[in-house]
């Protein structure tokens, strides 16, 4: 198996470096009439999606070709690497990609590194609003590289502001429904954001009831270099898990600036 060879501060370093070039080559795309393609699943991408994609991983290969990728559009050999590597790095090139291709500006590219299973380290970069979120395991969280301090984040209102999906699976609607008369409610488009914010103070907790692996990698870092907690149902863990093994399976999870926060929600 591959050496990690590098601290996580390298780690959230080149994180950082490919989210923002991923997010950048999206962005020459945005506001462009795009042919939309589908996969198996339904969803939706565009050439957009390839071609970020491909430099999120062209920065990575050039500072650690040994390393394993597991990426949101599949890679040849993605998993021969995924067995054989300790570090491998989780892509999603475009989280929002229907806000993308209708022109709405909330997406996000988001890039993660994990050792053994583990997310350490992490990056979301907002392109339309030129905002990167980045950190390494055990924190501080960065905006533009600025450390941001728990003191420094918002202030918080009575009621609390959560980030809900576009549409709760069934095992959770109930859960959300219960939050209409406690909470407010926000839906972006995109987990990776509703994550950042999570992290950043900006909002308190965030569901992701039908996320991918690559849609909460990164963001599940940076909530946790923040001080926050996230869990899975019934408040287990997350990680670690086995890249290798992973079918594109829907990790449900629940993100919040505190535990307490999550006890206050009714979380199960």
């Amino acid at each position: 198996m591959t050496n990690p060879g590098s601290r996580v501060a390298d780690l959230a370093e080149l994180a950082a470096v490919a989210a923002r070039a991923g997010g950048s080559c999206a962005r020459r795309y945005f506001g462009d009439p795009l042919s939309v393609q589908r996969k198996a699943d339904g969803s939706e991408f565009t050439r957009a999606d390839l071609d970020a994609q491909a430099e999120v991983i062209r920065c990575i290969r050039a500072q650690r070709p040994d390393d394993a990728i597991l990426a949101e559009e599949p890679q040849p050999d993605e998993r021969a690497e995924l067995a054989r590597a300790r570090c491998c790095w989780i892509i999603d090139p475009i989280d929002g990609t229907r806000n993308f291709i209708r022109g709405v500006p909330l997406y996000a590219c988001s890039v993660a590194a994990c050792i053994d299973g583990r997310p350490v380290a992490g990056a979301i970069y907002a392109p339309q609003f030129e905002t990167l979120f980045s950190a390494a395991q055990g924190g501080p969280l960065c905006v533009n590289g600025a450390p941001i301090a728990p003191q420094e984040r918002s202030g918080r209102a009575s009621t609390p502001l959560v980030a809900i999906p576009s549409a709760a699976t069934p095992r959770f609607r109930p859960w959300v429904e219960g939050l209409i008369d406690r909470a407010v409610l926000r839906s972006l488009g995109s987990t990776a954001l509703h994550l950042a914010y999570v992290a950043a103070g900006a909002y308190d907790a965030v569901l992701c009831s039908d996320s991918k692996l690559w849609d909460i990698a990164a963001g599940v870092v940076l909530v946790e270099a923040a001080g926050g907690v996230v869990c899975g149902p019934g408040g287990g863990p997350l990680f670690p898990s086995d890249l290798a093994a992973y079918a594109n399976e829907d990790t449900p999870c629940i993100a919040a600036r505190s535990a307490e926060l999550l006890g206050a929600l009714g979380w199960r």
